[in-house]
């Protein structure tokens, strides 16, 4: 999605001299919204929120090109979060957005989230294995089957609850070495042949559970739901066709096919079965696995643009004596040196992820 041009006017906001500064963020932030696949127009308007510190609906729309009545819908799903707020300018009928907390905080705030969300999908997660347990005894088909995809979700869960405390730690020189990983493994997922995995009626509906609180969580409630649903019913079958997929999600074949290459591109499936007749079968070895590649995805994503903000940054600080006191200079600067820094920390877990990935 490209940012519509209709901004060279503004005089509101920041000097026409941070223009391409400010679009060159918006771009970094959209093309990590995009593999992170949350709604591009809200990850638009998050991103001049982020870059303004405060705006209005009509600001918004100066910015986005975007009509009042999709920023204002956008806005109220938004707001609906902790991460977003709505404050009333006093004596007026005007409302200012912005991102809830300090610049400097909204990494660790995202990690709390993040393993808040864990946390409730862990327990409902430990939840629907009791229910599971049962079932096994009763001999129900694809309960011991799904019973294993949840012990390996429930893994990496366990994985990202260690990992994450510790990116909140000042690191001394920028390695992995000082963190133990010690224990921090993916069991190996049992052998098992590539085919259609069957559930009697009881275990679709657990699953149908574990797909709709996926979507639910405040991890992916922005993000492309049926792309969520794809990736959920991954986590559950484990071996899937692109025709299976058509009849589950009643997606047409070119949205699921852009989508299944989306997840081989990122290496979060593979194809495990060639028929005689072309029939390929796909499949997520563990759902653990799946869950940390799809965060090594993003984390790789963003080191990308590492060269292109420190370059940003050089320019910047080779023009200070001429830009800093224009309105916008010390916010882009601030900016830069927030996404370098996350960038860096990023980068250390996206390290001890491939230890991990590769243990």
């Amino acid at each position: 999605m490209t940012l519509e041009n209709n901004t060279q006017n503004i005089s509101h906001l920041f000097n026409e001299k941070f223009r391409k500064y400010e679009e060159k963020l918006v771009a970094f932030l959209l093309d990590i919204s995009q593999i992170k696949r949350v709604n591009p127009k809200i990850s638009i308007i998050s991103s001049y929120l982020l870059i303004h510190e405060k705006l209005t609906q009509k600001e918004l729309k100066e910015l986005t090109g975007f009509s009042m009545g999709s920023i204002s819908t956008l806005l109220s799903v938004m707001t609906g979060t902790e991460a977003f707020k709505k404050e009333r300018i006093i004596h007026t009928h005007t409302y200012t957005y912005s991102f809830s907390g300090n610049l400097e905080d909204l990494t660790t705030k995202g990690y709390e989230i993040a393993l808040s969300s864990f946390s409730s999908f862990e327990r409902f997660l430990k939840n629907k294995k009791k229910e599971l347990n049962i079932l096994i005894e009763q001999s129900k088909e694809g309960a011991e089957h799904l019973s294993q995809r949840i012990e390996e979700l429930l893994e990496s869960f366990e994985i990202y609850e260690n990992l994450f405390p510790m990116l909140t730690r000042s690191p001394n020189n920028g390695t992995t070495k000082e963190y133990s990983l010690e224990g921090l493994i993916l069991i190996k997922t049992k052998k098992q042949e590539a085919k259609k995995i069957k559930f009697d009626p009881e275990i679709y509906m657990i699953e149908d559970d574990m797909i709709n609180q996926l979507a639910a969580s405040p991890m992916f409630a922005s993000r492309d739901p049926m792309f969520i649903r794809i990736l959920g019913y991954f986590m559950t079958r484990k071996y899937l066709t692109q025709n299976r997929l058509k009849r589950i999600t009643g997606l047409s074949t070119g949205k699921i096919s852009e989508e299944i290459n989306m997840l081989l591109k990122n290496g979060l499936i593979e194809k495990v079965n060639v028929s005689d007749k072309g029939k390929i079968t796909y499949g997520a070895e563990s759902a653990g696995k799946m869950l940390l590649k799809f965060s090594r995805s993003v984390l790789y994503r963003m080191a990308n643009w590492d060269d292109e903000l420190q370059n940003m940054r050089s320019e910047l600080e080779d023009n200070r004596i001429k830009l800093e006191s224009l309105n916008g200079y010390s916010r882009i600067y601030q900016i830069n040196k927030y996404l370098l820094d996350t960038i860096s920390n990023y980068k250390r877990l996206m390290d001890m992820l491939d230890i991990i990935l590769k243990s």
